[in-house]
């Protein structure tokens, strides 16, 4: 445990670890340029947030996307529980431009958050693995991000970068359209900014 928190501290460099919401907790981010501390969601229950909102909000979105304020809007797309490997929930947030000066046309998919709630940490990290597996027979390498007690990792696809977080009974995707407005070859700290932020909130509280 201590060297995976060590981990996560050289990622976030001079940012100092807030309060603990679970058992391996997961810090919070003060300070320019990293997430805002974040306090312990509402009670819940079901394992994953039940609005796009309340993991990533649309408003904020712009701001962490590099894009003019209120041009991001969010739907999202709830999916049936697939029993045969241990899925309870998942959800899908699209997130997409509305158009305007500085911001890709009005529908462009700018941000999808895939998130999945398991049975148990093991059926999250076996289909974590069953993802992996079929992105590298696409040639797609796999590329480990530092990420504490969490496990991340980056996959630059052609189609969309994605970042996938693996930790306890959840699973996060998270993926950009190429240069939408991101450029490629910024995507990677984009989007582990975004996982840092999402994470204390898809984090399922005790007991659900």
């Amino acid at each position: 445990m201590a060297a995976a928190l060590a981990g996560l501290a050289l990622l976030v460099g001079a940012c100092s670890s807030g309060s603990s919401l679970a058992t391996p907790p997961v810090p919070t981010f003060p300070g320019p340029g990293a997430a805002p501390v974040t306090s312990a969601p509402p009670p819940r229950n079901s394992i994953l947030p039940t609005e796009c909102d309340q993991v990533l909000a649309s408003d904020q979105v712009p701001n962490y996307l590099g894009m003019p304020l209120g041009s991001v809007r969010v739907a999202a797309l709830r999916d049936v529980p697939a029993p045969s490997v241990g899925r309870l929930e998942r959800v899908t947030c699209n997130y997409t431009s509305q158009g305007g000066p500085g911001a890709p046309p009005p529908n462009t998919l700018v941000l999808k958050v895939l998130t999945s709630g398991y049975t148990t940490p093991e059926a999250a990290a076996a289909q974590s693995r069953v993802n992996r597996d079929a992105q590298a027979s696409s040639g797609v390498p796999a590329q480990p991000v530092p990420f504490g007690a969490a496990e991340a990792i980056y996959y630059p696809d052609p189609e969309g970068p994605v970042l996938v977080v693996v930790y306890g009974r959840v699973t996060a995707s998270f993926t950009l359209t190429p240069d939408r407005p991101v450029p490629v070859d910024q995507a990677q700290p984009v989007l582990v900014d975004l996982a840092l932020r999402a994470l204390p909130v898809l984090v399922p509280q005790a007991g659900s």
